[in-house]
């Protein structure tokens, strides 16, 4: 746990201070570094990615439902491919319906 990079001070959706233990380092890859937030008031989630160069820092955030270690395991998974996405729409006509019935319950 560290405390939160002056970019990363409040919660986006609600405004709260992020609390030091809501902030997890996820990663470090050159002048890059990503961290995983949690708000203490509205439990959401955010992904953070800090780059650091010549130019000054910008950052990259995306609201998340995933916790930390999901997005560490998701971090070491293979990319997704044209090939993938191509077989899961083809999945995803062939079984619509049944997809449907599941989704609703039935």
């Amino acid at each position: 746990m560290m405390s939160a990079p002056k970019l990363l001070t409040h919660c986006p959706l609600c405004q709260t201070p992020y609390e030091d233990q809501s902030v997890r380092l996820l990663g470090e890859d050159g002048m890059a570094r990503m961290f995983h937030l949690t708000c203490s008031h509205c439990s959401h989630s955010v992904l953070a990615v800090i780059l650091e160069n010549n130019s000054g820092i910008s950052s990259m955030g995306l609201v998340t439902d995933l916790e930390a270690q999901d997005a560490l395991r998701f971090q070491e998974a293979d990319p997704i491919t044209a090939d993938d996405c191509l077989t899961a729409r083809g999945s995803i006509e062939s079984e619509s319906r049944e997809i449907c019935r599941c989704l609703m319950g039935r």
